[in-house]
């Protein structure tokens, strides 16, 4: 996500009072260290700055240090959450969902995106060739109550693709039992 998508979304997001969200979500990553959130800088129009930023407030430091200094996955997890909450009431597509997700969060990601989505009704497509993100994304449906998530694998054969739906249950199933359903 660019820095001016980011900053737009951002600015939807706190009209809305949904900067918590987003909070709550870099801590699933970085723990309860983080404490607030803003954008930073010029809107780059004028000047040769990069226009604005995130930057992040942790317990513990008088400064608050740039979001992208704290590794791909907080910035990952910030892009997707403000992508749901501005998707409300419509969908949002999520390509190679597990990309700077490190494995040992992707139950965690996965928890934030269906609960975020529910709450905001956006429908979630995502594509992933990982099996720790499968794996995440089937103990997170799983784990929610009022959620409903589906795996659907697609198969090519004789040029005729094939769609193969797993439900929940089954994701359950081949994630405590490691069955390869990618």
């Amino acid at each position: 996500m660019s820095n001016d998508t980011a900053a737009t979304f951002w600015d939807n997001v706190t009209m809305e009072s949904g900067e918590v969200h987003v909070v709550e979500a870099l801590q699933l990553v970085l723990g309860n260290e983080v404490e607030s959130v803003v954008m930073v800088g010029d809107t780059g129009r004028k000047t040769r700055m990069p226009g604005r930023r995130a930057a992040v407030k942790l317990r513990g430091y008088d400064r608050r240090v740039p979001l992208k200094s704290l590794g791909d996955g907080a910035t990952r997890f910030f892009g997707v959450t403000l992508a749901l909450t501005n998707s409300r009431n419509g969908f949002l597509f999520i390509d190679e969902a597990e990309n700077g997700i490190h494995y040992s969060v992707q139950r965690d990601f996965w928890h934030m995106v269906l609960k975020t989505a529910h709450e905001n009704n956006v429908q979630v497509l995502a594509t992933t060739h990982g099996w720790d993100c499968i794996r995440g994304f089937a103990q997170a449906a799983t784990a929610i109550d009022g959620t409903e998530g589906v795996l659907v694998r697609l198969d090519k054969e004789n040029n005729v693709v094939r769609a193969t739906e797993y439900s929940e249950s089954e994701l359950e199933t081949a994630a405590e039992q490691g069955i390869e359903v990618r």
